[in-house]
């Protein structure tokens, strides 16, 4: 067994074995690999030039609590059949998680198929969608206030503008450039989508006619007016649509414009799994600039993480911030608190705060004194996170 960074002779076995473990069209197979698909970013599990097991880490940067990182989004998780059940998956999950970490990463993405999967290595729950289920019909009682129009190349920098505006609530995403809004149109049209944009009022569409349903992929925009213009749109679709689904954001607007809510399903999807990969860089990294000096209290908290794949995140860390900037040292003293990866990554990525875990963990919060507490809520603050990213 040889675990390794794939080759340009490997390309066609990883195809192969990418359509036998997912159901993704030919023309999206295609795209994804002329378009996204980098040896480099490539690792495989092979034996006598056979590959047996392989992923991919594709590139991303992501803004979490307005502080940019760069990450490896785990994607393409596949083995053969006939090695399943061999821990092939388990050797080059604990591969991959060094390797990150060796790299220098600080936090990973990865889209789970099966939580059971993933949260042992982990990677654990960060992002949800609301999705909205309509009734075509039932979107009769909005008008086209502004004229759509369909987006082509020349129109990235645009939709670029566009995702910022509307990002600015959100927490998590990705950042997108030019370069970005080139590929996402590929990828919409490699699985016979749609792009529109109202230009006026700086918001786009990207969809899919799937049989009698129309399927909203991301919608955002940047006011009400335009929100019920594209909700317009979408009704002038109705004798070919009966039914509308729509993904977005968990603080969506949606819900609160249609008409009859009665009519309307709605449910929280969970979309994607994050990880602290370097548990000591992410908290020197966290951002203070929104911190007052008279809220930062003058009290550390002594930290016992609990990381069965990442040797160096095993430790007792004590946390302080001191003139504004934080201090993390490891020490071998008694800890105040002790928290798993999981935990420490949904702290980490906002998606639950310390109230929120202490709960789940049974964990009584007066192992903490009250300053300790507000030091741990002032490092771990949570926020409404988003992210729409499928590869």
């Amino acid at each position: 067994m040889n675990i390794r960074y794939a080759k340009d002779l490997d390309k066609d076995q990883i195809v192969s074995l990418w359509n036998y473990c997912f159901e993704d069209g030919e023309d999206f197979v295609k795209y994804y690999f002329e378009n996204v698909y980098d040896k480099n970013n490539t690792i495989i599990i092979e034996e006598n030039d056979d590959v047996l097991s392989a992923l991919q880490l594709n590139k991303y940067k992501i803004d979490l609590r307005n502080r940019e990182y760069d990450v490896s989004y785990v994607v393409g998780v596949s083995s053969k059949p006939e090695v399943r059940g061999f821990g092939y998956m388990k050797k080059l999950m604990s591969h991959t998680l060094e390797e990150l970490y060796k790299n220098g990463e600080i936090v990973s993405l990865l889209m789970a198929i099966d939580y059971r999967l993933y949260k042992r290595y982990g990677f654990d729950h960060c992002y949800d969608q609301i999705q909205y289920n309509i009734k075509t019909d039932d979107l009769s009682g909005f008008k086209v206030t502004s004229r759509l129009r369909k987006v082509d190349f020349k129109d990235s920098k645009l939709l670029a503008e566009i995702y910022k505006t509307a990002m600015k609530s959100l927490n998590g995403y990705a950042l997108r450039d030019e370069a970005y809004f080139n590929r996402f149109i590929k990828e919409i049209e490699s699985e016979n989508g749609y792009i529109y944009v109202d230009e006026e009022n700086k918001s786009y569409i990207s969809y899919y006619i799937q049989g009698d349903t129309f399927f909203v992929r991301e919608l955002l925009y940047n006011n009400i007016s335009s929100l019920k213009s594209m909700l317009a749109y979408i009704y002038n679709h109705n004798t070919q649509c009966k039914k509308t689904v729509i993904n977005a954001p968990v603080d969506d607007k949606i819900k609160l414009i249609i008409a009859n809510l009665k009519t309307c399903e709605m449910k929280l999807i969970p979309f994607m799994a994050g990880r602290v990969i370097n548990f000591e860089r992410f908290i020197e990294s966290i951002n203070l600039n929104n911190i007052e000096k008279g809220q930062i209290p003058c009290e550390s908290v002594k930290i016992n993480v609990i990381d069965k794949y990442i040797e160096q995140n095993n430790s007792v860390f004590e946390i302080s911030i001191i003139e504004d900037k934080i201090k993390i040292e490891k020490v071998k003293d008694n800890h105040d608190i002790e928290l798993d990866i999981n935990s420490i990554t949904q702290l980490a990525f906002s998606y639950l705060d310390i109230d929120e875990i202490f709960m789940l963990n049974e964990i009584d919060e007066r192992c903490l004194a009250s300053n300790q507490k507000r030091l741990l809520n002032i490092l771990f603050e949570k926020k409404v996170n988003y992210i729409d990213e499928l590869v």
